[in-house]
């Protein structure tokens, strides 16, 4: 999680459940992000109702980046629909579908390439690895 381009939570572990495909992954991983971004958003939103401040669509703009186009699409799909293969988890992932929708966030798209997170949980080529270092530290 980023604030203001500046990386502020980073976390990586190994998931619970077992996944029966990418898509199902990427789901679970977004879900799990999700349970981590929306305490900070409202931490901010208290702090900046406390001292005056307005938080509003104009000032809070949170996105979340997805490589993976299935899970994209699953993630963005309000009333909930399913595949033949997604319907076994989606009732465990359906609340922050709710939530992406209720919270304005936005969802986007992003080349595998440029995914930050895979500089703290792949082995990249030397080229690879310094480009992301890059676009991690804001140079």
């Amino acid at each position: 999680i980023t604030v203001a381009d500046f990386p502020v939570v980073w976390q990586s572990k190994l998931q619970t459940e077992t996944a029966t495909s990418t898509m199902e992954a990427e789901i679970i991983a977004l879900a799990h992000s999700a349970k981590e971004l929306f305490p900070i958003m409202d931490m901010v939103d208290l702090l900046g109702n406390a001292v005056g401040l307005p938080v509003g669509d104009t000032t809070m703009n949170v996105s979340i980046h997805e490589d993976n186009l299935g899970a994209l699409i699953l993630a963005e799909t309000l009333p909930p629909q399913f595949t033949p293969r997604s319907k076994h988890y989606a009732i465990t992932t359906i609340w922050f579908r709710e939530q992406i929708v209720a919270r304005g966030i936005k969802l986007l798209k992003i080349d595998a390439t440029e995914q930050l997170g895979d500089i703290f949980t792949k082995g990249l080529a030397r080229a690879a690895f310094e480009y992301l270092r890059k676009r991690l530290m804001g140079w």
